[in-house]
C-alpha cells in the first residue's frame, strides 16, 4: 500500500493512532503548509443552489428564531438577503463534486477506508458558527482560508444540556477548557464526544473563513442491528423464492398445557435459540457488514446493458497507456476469510457500493490496488492483470463507472 503523505506535523502516524485516535484532541500547526482553498465563498454559494449538493445555512440570529437551520438548494436571492454577520453555509460531500477534496482524502488513508464518511466544507461570515456542540464521530478540522477560533471542552453532556426543539444539537451553555485560533493549513483533530465551538474571526487581511471537515463514519448499534436483520430477511425471501423452504418454529412431542394461554419458558427458550443461531450464522459470514458499510445513497444511476459488455473493449484504453482514476462515489472494500486457502475460490470477499463478489487469493493484488488507491499506478495495475478473471473484474469496474479513464489532466467524475 502506498504510504500517505504525512499530515500530522511532528506526530508520527503510529503515535497518533495509539495515543490520540478516539481518545483526545490534537492541534497540528501547518498540517498542510501554504494551503490554498480549492473553493471560494462565491463558488460555495453557487454549489448551494445546485440540486445534487446537500447544503444548509445556519443563522445564529436574524432568523425566525435563534439558531435557525435552512436546507438547500437555495435560490440566488437568498444570499443577497443574508445578514452581514453570524451565519454559516455548510456543503456536504464535496469530495464527490470537487476533485481536490477527493485527493485531500487520500492523505488520511492511515485510517481504514470503510471508516471514511465525507468532506464537508463550511463558509462562515464574521462571527459565524454552528454553536457549541458534540459529534458522534471523529473529525479533522482543516482551516482552508481565513481564521477561526476553536474552543473545546471534554466534559460529559446529557440530552438535557441541549437547547430543546431546535433541530440542531446546540448546547445551552458552554465553558471552554482550551482554545486556539487556526489559520490556513492548521488542523484540529477531535474524537467523538468532545464539545467544540468554532467562530469565524473577522480578519480582513486573511480573507473569508472557510473550514474543511474530514469526517469518519461510526456506525451505531441500531444501524448495525438493522443491517444484519435486513440481510436475514432478504435471505429468507431468496430461500422462499427458490423453493428451498424456510425454517419454522418446531415443537414435536408438545406436552399438554394446563393453561393454553400461557407462553411457556420452554417455548421462549426454543425461540431464543432459533433466533440466536441464525444471527450467529449471519455474523460469522460477515458479508452483511461489507454490503452495509460500502452501500452509499450516491449509487450509480446509469443503466448497464450486459449485452454491450466486452472486457477487451473496456481495457483497450488502459492497455494503450491511458491511466485510470477511481470514481469518488465508488466505495470498495474487502476481507479475507483464510490467508492460507490458496485454492479456495471464495477466499476474498470483495464489496463495492453494497454488492459483493467472491474471488480466490490470486486476485488479491488487483483487489488491493482498486481498494487502496484512487489513482492505481498503471505498471502495478498491469502486473495484477494475471488472468482472464482479473481482466474481467477490472473491465466491469470500468464498464459500470466505478473507475474512469483520465483524459490528460482532467480528473472529473
Amino acid at each position: 500500500m502506498q504510504t500517505p503523505e504525512h499530515i500530522l506535523g511532528n506526530t508520527p502516524l503510529s503515535t497518533f493512532l495509539a495515543e490520540y485516535w478516539q481518545q483526545k484532541p490534537l492541534l497540528i500547526r501547518s498540517a498542510i503548509k501554504h494551503y490554498v482553498s480549492p473553493i471560494s465563498a462565491d463558488e460555495m454559494a453557487g454549489l448551494a443552489c445546485e440540486e445534487e449538493v446537500e447544503s444548509r445555512i445556519i443563522l445564529e440570529r436574524d432568523g425566525d428564531h435563534p439558531w435557525q437551520c435552512l436546507h438547500g438548494p437555495f435560490a440566488e436571492s437568498v444570499f443577497a438577503e443574508l445578514p452581514a454577520t453570524h451565519w454559516t453555509l455548510l456543503l456536504q460531500s464535496l469530495n464527490l463534486h470537487i476533485p481536490a477534496f477527493a485527493d485531500l482524502l487520500e492523505r488520511f488513508r492511515f485510517i481504514p477506508n470503510w471508516r471514511v464518511d465525507d468532506v464537508m466544507v463550511s463558509y462562515a461570515a464574521p462571527g459565524g458558527s454552528v454553536g457549541p456542540h458534540t459529534d458522534n464521530y471523529d473529525v479533522f478540522l482543516l482551516q482552508a482560508q481565513g481564521k477561526r477560533r476553536w474552543e473545546i471542552s471534554t466534559r460529559a453532556v446529557a440530552d438535557e444540556d441541549f437547547i430543546p426543539d431546535l433541530g440542531l444539537k446546540v448546547l445551552t451553555s458552554f465553558e471552554a477548557e482550551q482554545g486556539w485560533v487556526l489559520e490556513a493549513g492548521d488542523m484540529l483533530y477531535l474524537p467523538p464526544g468532545v464539545i467544540h465551538h468554532g467562530v469565524a474571526v473577522d480578519d480582513v487581511d486573511s480573507g473569508d473563513c472557510i473550514t474543511v471537515s474530514i469526517g469518519f463514519r461510526a456506525p451505531s448499534l441500531t444501524e448495525l442491528a438493522g443491517a444484519l436483520l435486513d440481510e436475514v430477511l432478504a435471505q429468507d425471501s431468496i430461500s422462499l423464492a427458490s423453493d428451498q423452504g424456510e425454517r419454522f418454529y418446531q415443537d414435536p412431542q408438545l406436552p399438554l398445557q394446563e393453561n393454553p394461554g400461557e407462553i411457556t419458558q420452554q417455548a421462549l427458550a426454543k425461540i431464543k435459540q432459533m433466533v440466536l443461531q441464525e444471527l450467529q450464522r449471519r455474523l460469522e459470514d460477515s458479508d452483511w457488514f461489507g454490503k452495509f458499510i460500502t452501500h452509499t445513497p450516491e449509487a450509480f444511476t446509469s443503466v448497464v446493458d450486459e449485452t454491450d459488455f466486452d472486457a477487451a473493449v473496456c481495457l483497450e484504453p488502459f492497455k494503450a497507456g491511458v491511466p485510470l482514476v477511481r470514481n469518488e462515489a465508488a466505495k470498495p472494500a474487502y476481507f479475507i476469510t483464510d490467508q492460507a486457502a490458496q485454492d479456495r475460490p471464495a477466499a476474498i470477499h470483495f464489496f463495492i457500493n453494497g454488492r459483493v463478489g467472491h474471488y480466490p487469493l490470486t486476485m488479491l493484488p488487483l483487489i488491493q490496488l482498486v481498494c487502496n488507491q484512487r489513482h492505481p499506478p498503471p505498471a502495478e495495475l498491469s502486473a495484477a492483470l494475471t488472468d482472464a478473471m482479473a481482466e474481467e473484474l477490472l473491465a466491469r469496474l470500468i464498464y459500470e463507472g466505478f473507475f474512469e479513464y483520465l483524459d490528460d489532466e482532467d480528473d472529473s467524475f
